[in-house]
């Protein structure tokens, strides 16, 4: 979330606020609507290419496609082959001290759906599939 806070903005709104802040969040949130077109995460590959083809289609035409053609020689390199158990308390209690953080998460994860979302709506409504 930090990378979307501007320090300087942060300081100056609240006579420095900590970047874990609802302060943070919020102006986290105003510069994505404001300075991004899109947002969007390998969690959801697919759905981020589609959204950037159609919204920055200089930069992402045939992103999808030349993914889909090289994903097999793609080779994720973090892969932890050991996960280790975390004991339930220890997840809460993450959840607990990075609400911000998943507030942010959970903001750009929706806004990137109700792109996708808009796209796909446009797409019936051209094909005259909604009335």
């Amino acid at each position: 979330m930090g990378f979307y806070c501007k320090e300087v903005e942060l300081i100056e709104r609240s006579s420095f606020s900590p970047f874990n802040s609802p302060t943070a969040v919020q102006m986290a949130k105003e510069h994505v609507e404001r300075d991004y077109a899109v947002v969007g995460s390998w969690e959801d590959t697919n759905i981020t290419l589609t959204v950037l083809e159609r919204y920055i289609p200089r930069f992402f035409r045939g992103a999808k496609l030349m993914y889909e053609m090289n994903n097999n020689k793609i080779v994720n390199r973090n892969k932890n082959k050991r996960k280790p158990f975390i004991e339930p308390e220890v997840k809460a209690m993450i959840r607990r001290n990075f609400t911000n953080e998943y507030e942010f998460y959970y903001f750009c994860k929706q806004r990137l759906y109700k792109q996708y979302l808009a796209l796909n709506l446009n797409e019936l409504e051209r094909h005259g599939l909604l009335n």
